[in-house]
């Protein structure tokens, strides 16, 4: 498909902003650094983007489809559903170790979704066809009550993303490694206890991975 030159512009920028991530965090990002890198004006940037809000917002869905491709570019299916979850969740730890700045600029910045633009929750949708599949298999072969996987999932998805943002953290000292073994371990206990410690709930409502970027 033939992009515009307009888009094709855009697409420039918002690559040298992810660079700038990259290489220095989402702090660096500024109208002045922006300019400097891309080699476009003040108000060249301005055209192509209404202000820094709107790029960072486009810079953001552009990454969340750069982490989707990467993580959906290797198989996690295994024998085993828990082994295949743990091997999604895995490769989670592994991209955002490998990208910390883009960890931060994901949680840490104030992001103004524009009006009327559905782009982020169509994201969302595709990314949480990741562990769709994996979770459906723990209910198949009896593992978890369909009642169940809501809070289950989302006491993996919260415990996860708090592990790591303390590992990021300024004091942080909290290893890969150590963050996939103490998941691990609230895995296998959770689908083993998850008739014992959980009863009831609200059913599975298609809203099992929120918050993930």
């Amino acid at each position: 498909m033939k992009i515009s030159k307009r888009e094709r512009t855009q697409k420039e920028i918002i690559e040298a902003a992810k660079e700038v991530i990259h290489k220095k965090g989402h702090e660096s990002i500024t109208v002045r650094n922006l300019a400097e890198v891309t080699g476009y004006s003040y108000t060249n940037l301005y055209y192509y983007f209404k202000d820094l809000n709107a790029l960072l917002w486009a810079l953001r869905l552009d990454m969340i489809e750069d982490m989707i491709t990467d993580l959906t570019s290797v198989s996690n299916i295994k024998d085993n559903p828990i082994d295949e979850i743990l091997s999604a969740f895995f490769g989670y730890i592994d991209y955002f170790f490998k990208h910390p700045n883009i960890f931060r600029f994901f949680y840490f910045y104030p992001f103004v979704q524009p009006d009327g633009d559905d782009s982020y929750q169509k994201l969302e949708q595709r990314f949480h066809g990741i562990w769709q599949t994996s979770f459906s298999r723990l209910i198949t072969e009896d593992i978890i009550k369909i009642e169940d996987i809501e809070v289950v999932a989302k006491t993996i998805i919260y415990t996860l993303q708090g592990m790591i943002m303390l590992s990021f953290s300024s004091n942080g000292t909290t290893k890969k490694e150590e963050i996939k073994n103490e998941l691990k371990k609230l895995v296998n206990y959770l689908f083993k206890k998850t008739n014992k410690i959980f009863s009831g709930g609200r059913g599975c409502n298609g809203r099992l991975y929120r918050n993930y970027f």
